[in-house]
């Protein structure tokens, strides 16, 4: 007997049984054959078994689109002798000819393990274009890797009839019994690198599938590795449990083993995205903190190792300068107006605190807190120092003749503080931490507009390069102990 297997990208194979004589092919629905794609024709094609010599032939009738058997176009009008494994093609239908076993041991595939290697890869493109194609245009467009490996799951259950698919990343092997694999297939897929197709008539292959057939009621199964680079970064796993169906073959096999290898493209595509996606993100967020070239920097270091530095204790200087007497201000500009001022002078502090090497930790309401040290370049503490003067310079310049004109108060500090980056996938923080911030904060809102106090540690780094007038002991707020104040004054 003479079964023809219709296959397509979209639909499970359908499995025709020829009858004597003809046997119609066309998009019509009364033909004994349905091919619904739009480039075959309402009558396409005829099929003749000849009954005393068990023969068969096609016969194209006229088709616009053209039938062809194993990638070669037929005449039309003309009969050919089809035979076993022979592949018909009409539009993106491919039908596969084969004789019925007379047992189904006889079903089975010669090779159950095949290495693999770039000439299956290769067969198996050749013998599968016109599915791959369509496979190609859907996967082409996913930008998500579990998309993706849900949509090859999907395309191959489809596809080959299946009933169950899976797609296993490689972070995942340790996990094969766990999600429902078996342990033994899918070892030997991935320590010898095979394309496993059971059962077959290896022996060596029979004890694969008999333990794993009682506890799982599987009655055949493929299973494939995904390899990338010479690694195998997946694993696909394909069974049928029903007892009326037939076995995987070979082509069966192939066709795996090619849609895997799209699966690998695309798990590559997808990835470089997400890396590229990733490097921007974090590019942008750091910018918001250091300077573009510190910011690249980081970004190296965040990309050789997977993460920013992290929380610990470091020595510090912390500047916090603020808008002095900024509730009026709010108040007589009007918030539009007071929001503009706030903005340039943020943009203005923010530029000044990456010339000196220090990072921007965060906007406060009208004030800026930055933090000098992490950087391990320079002196931080004469750092912070310019920086607040600097900043003093522009606001004098820029404001003096402004129908508001502004001033600036500073507080700086330098001692130990816990420090680093805190990050989840949607954002990226730097936080600082400890007495010397509190400190510094504090000293801040003790300073007189125009004014820059420092922590003694501070004082005692810049002494010498900066005039300073000793303030003595000074209280902070919610602080028990009082601090050595200093003020820094200008030359």
């Amino acid at each position: 007997m003479w079964t023809l297997t219709v296959r397509s990208p979209d639909s499970k194979p359908t499995e025709y049984l020829l009858k004597p004589g003809l046997n119609t092919i066309g998009r019509r629905q009364d033909n004994d054959i349905l091919i619904a794609d739009e480039a075959a024709s309402r009558l396409h094609a005829q099929i003749h078994l000849d009954q005393d010599t068990n023969a068969i032939t096609i016969r194209d009738l006229g088709s616009r689109n053209g039938t062809y058997i194993n990638r070669r176009r037929i005449t039309e009008n003309f009969d050919f002798k089809l035979s076993a494994n022979d592949v018909v093609r009409i539009g993106l239908y491919e039908i596969l000819v084969t004789q019925q076993a007379p047992t189904p041991e006889d079903e089975l595939a010669v090779r159950g393990l095949q290495p693999f290697s770039r000439e299956l890869l290769l067969e198996s493109f050749d013998n599968h274009a016109v599915l791959l194609y369509e496979v190609i245009q859907q996967l082409n467009n996913i930008l998500d890797v579990e998309v993706a490996l849900k949509e090859v799951s999907r395309l191959l259950q489809v596809t080959l009839g299946a009933d169950q698919c899976q797609v296993i990343l490689a972070k995942d092997f340790p996990r094969l019994e766990e999600l429902g694999f078996p342990r033994t297939i899918a070892q030997t897929a991935i320590q010898q690198r095979s394309a496993v197709l059971l059962p077959s008539k290896e022996p060596q292959t029979r004890t694969l599938l008999e333990n794993t057939a009682r506890q799982l009621n599987i009655y055949t199964v493929l299973c494939v590795p995904v390899i990338s680079n010479e690694k195998t970064i997946a694993l696909i796993y394909i069974v049928k449990t029903r007892r009326d169906t037939r076995y995987f073959g070979q082509r069966d096999m192939q066709l795996a083993v090619a849609v895997g290898h799209l699966a690998a493209l695309t798990i590559e595509r997808v990835s470089l995205m997400e890396r590229v996606r990733e490097e921007q993100r974090i590019r942008q967020l750091l910018q918001r903190f250091v300077a573009p070239v510190e910011a690249e920097l980081l970004l190296r270091s965040y990309l050789s190792s997977g993460n920013l530095p992290q929380l610990t204790e470091q020595r510090l200087t912390v500047l916090f300068v603020d808008i002095a007497g900024s509730n009026g201000l709010a108040e007589q500009m009007g918030a539009k107006k007071f929001g503009e001022l706030l903005e340039r002078y943020y943009q203005d502090v923010t530029d000044i605190v990456f010339q000196h090497g220090g990072l921007l930790d965060k906007y406060l309401g009208d004030g800026v807190m930055a933090v000098f040290g992490m950087s391990g370049k320079g002196q931080p503490e004469a750092q912070a120092v310019t920086a607040a003067l600097e900043v003093q310079h522009l606001v004098s310049v820029r404001y003096r003749n402004a129908e508001h004109p502004i001033e600036v108060r500073a507080g700086i500090n330098t001692g130990n503080a816990v420090a680093g980056y805190v990050s989840t996938k949607e954002r990226v923080e730097l936080t600082v931490l400890g007495d010397a911030v509190n400190i510094a904060a504090g000293l801040q809102k003790l300073a007189q507009p125009n004014g820059i106090l420092v922590g003694a540690e501070t004082a005692a780094a810049i002494r010498g390069q900066y005039k300073l007038q000793d303030l003595g002991e000074m209280a902070i707020k919610e602080r028990s102990q009082p601090v050595q104040v200093s003020e820094v004054i200008f030359r």
